[in-house]
């Protein structure tokens, strides 16, 4: 298996350690079956990508064998902001973009220097919707639901474009990250319906940037189980 080094990772307060830690553990009530996960947002900024290696590296180290899936093929900056360090990086990478476009799946996994932690990384391409409508993600999510305990995939906002919409259609469930006092009701309601149509479960919500007045500053990340929360 091909290699690359996580040379950067952000070091969490106690607070968002202690939520990421919650949310670890509310994944795990979701049941067996839930195994391949999505996180994603109605739009843009409002923290998916970070709940995403969060959630990953928790489960990591919580012993569970988890492939990180960047499907955010328009706009994916987990490259750069986790400092990856392909070890042929002379020939440069192969990621999810190309394994659509008919690159091997072998070519594309890549163990990590985080113990259990594996990644699928990719490039920005203008328009995956067309890869994205063949069998091949479909194909990759059931290799990988054989060789790992749970899948964790970065997926563009709901509302942006259609691509998550098409991803939710082959996930198990789906974690939605809102932003405190930013995101909408009507947008919640809107990817919440998406996800219906999709046939993917609404597992919960992360609540970004929510402040606690109990300690007197933000806690980044809390997760409440979507039920109890119905937007701002």
């Amino acid at each position: 298996m091909k290699q690359v080094k996580i040379k950067q990772l952000v070091e969490n307060d106690y607070f968002v350690q202690t939520e990421f830690d919650r949310l670890r553990v509310n994944v795990g009530f979701t049941g067996v079956d839930k195994k391949v996960i999505m996180i994603s947002s109605s739009r843009p900024n409002e923290g998916k990508s970070f709940v995403t290696t969060g959630l990953w590296i928790e489960l990591a180290k919580a012993g569970k064998q988890v492939c990180f899936i960047d499907a955010d093929m328009r706009n994916s900056y987990m490259r750069s902001n986790l400092r990856m360090k392909f070890a042929d990086s002379e020939n440069g990478f192969l990621g999810l973009s190309h394994y659509l476009a008919g690159a091997s799946m072998d070519d594309i996994i890549y163990s990590t220097n985080l113990e259990n932690a594996y990644i699928i990384p990719t490039t920005n391409i203008e328009n995956p919707s067309l890869l994205l409508e063949g069998d091949r993600f479909k194909t990759l999510l059931s290799y990988l639901r054989t060789q790992f305990d749970y899948v964790i995939i970065d997926t563009p906002p709901l509302e942006l474009i259609s691509d998550g919409q098409r991803i939710a259609g082959i996930c198990d469930g789906c974690i939605l990250v809102i932003k405190a006092h930013t995101t909408s009701r009507a947008d919640v309601q809107r990817c919440i319906s998406m996800l219906d149509r999709s046939g993917c479960p609404l597992l919960g919500v992360v609540l970004n940037q929510q402040e606690d007045k109990k300690i007197g500053k933000y806690h980044k990340y809390a997760y409440q189980d979507y039920k109890y929360y119905y937007g701002s």
